[in-house]
């Protein structure tokens, strides 16, 4: 019978109590004077937590445009008439930028070409890291280099990535687009560096709200300093335990909490990996002892079953865009403590066992 993510007991609990600890306050009230008509304000944003991060800022404002919701995936996105109209009236495109969202290149320069783009990928202060490859990993620990006190990090020199050393297994296809791993708003940090740029765009275009979106930002920034040391918190206990990803979304998250990955089905979810790679994923495995192996929601974890199948493992799903997470404020703050919620309960029970 095919596993469902959403079957199992306490799914529904996991995200209530999720989105229970950091939802943000009330935004700042409007200062607009009476009688003052202000322009009506027109924003896309792409994924779930980067309209979060938007929507967190505007406030009682306005509100933004979602552009991929449900369970689609940025990595297999088809644009519809109805985003190619929210696009033409944008003032403003936040998007994490061309290695996530490569459908979007042609129509922000054909549709959206009035509106400003802002790529959070190119946010002044944020940490990147680059693209690994799919199949088995060797982890090493290594110290995170984030201030702990929540400040923005630095870009890291491709010399200092040898945390997830390739085994030279993997089909050199898997990240022949990708130089930097797209997934960056997994790591709290790189959302504060995120929402500064953001912040500023909002002010830039909207100018009389400025007061407003300064205040919801600095909020915003609070919570997310919170979160990071909820996050460190809950995950500490398990950093040392195995585990398999279906695709490699999770880096930013790992590297943030010193995680011990053991390696990922594929880079990208629209490539398919041999029997050779799932044969050395599950070897590994087997070496490492009883593991938890992660798939994800919007895709069908008929490989990830195979990986588990006849070894010690349990299947569990971790959801990157928090996709069945309402869209709104609360919404990234909920995904990531959702997730470790996923990947510290199956980490916990398999060490029980």
């Amino acid at each position: 019978m095919k596993n469902s993510p959403f079957s199992a007991p306490g799914f529904l609990v996991t995200c209530a109590l999720a989105i229970t600890p950091f939802w943000p306050s009330p935004a700042a009230a409007s200062t607009t004077p009476p009688g003052i008509t202000l322009p009506e304000i027109e924003i896309v944003a792409t994924i779930k937590p980067v309209h979060s991060l938007v929507e967190s800022i505007l406030g009682d404002e306005g509100t933004a445009t979602l552009l991929i919701s449900g369970g689609a995936s940025p990595h297999t996105f088809s644009l519809k008439p109805s985003h190619a109209r929210a696009l033409a009236r944008a003032d403003l495109v936040v998007w994490v930028g061309p290695d996530l969202e490569r459908f979007l290149e042609e129509p922000l320069e054909n549709v959206a070409a009035n509106a400003r783009h802002l790529a959070v990928s190119e946010s002044k202060g944020l940490t990147k890291w680059p693209a690994r490859t799919g199949g088995v990993w060797h982890h090493q620990h290594q110290e995170d280099t984030h201030d702990e006190t929540g400040q923005d990090g630095a870009e890291h020199d491709d010399a200092h990535h040898d945390e997830h050393e390739e085994t030279g297994h993997q089909d050199a296809s898997d990240n022949a687009h990708l130089t930097t791993d797209p997934h960056i708003w997994l790591d709290p940090i790189n959302a504060i560096a995120m929402s500064r740029e953001i912040e500023a765009a909002l002010i830039q275009l909207y100018p009389a709200r400025a007061e407003h979106f300064a205040a919801n930002a600095t909020h915003l920034r609070t919570e997310l300093n919170t979160l990071d040391a909820a996050l460190r918190r809950q995950t500490n206990p398990v950093k040392d335990r195995p585990f398999f990803v279906f695709h490699d979304a999770y880096q930013y998250f790992e590297r943030r909490y010193n995680l011990s990955p053991l390696g990922a089905i594929t880079v990208t979810p629209d490539l398919s990996p041999g029997a050779k790679r799932i044969q050395d994923l599950r070897d590994t495995g087997e070496n490492r002892g009883h593991t938890c192996v992660f798939a994800e929601p919007q895709f069908e974890p008929r490989t990830m079953q195979l990986l588990a199948e006849g070894r010690n493992a349990t299947l569990a799903y971790l959801d990157p865009l928090g996709s069945q997470i309402d869209a709104g404020p609360g919404h990234y703050v909920a995904t990531l403590t959702a997730l470790a919620d996923s990947l510290v309960t199956c980490l916990q029970t398999k060490s029980a066992e």
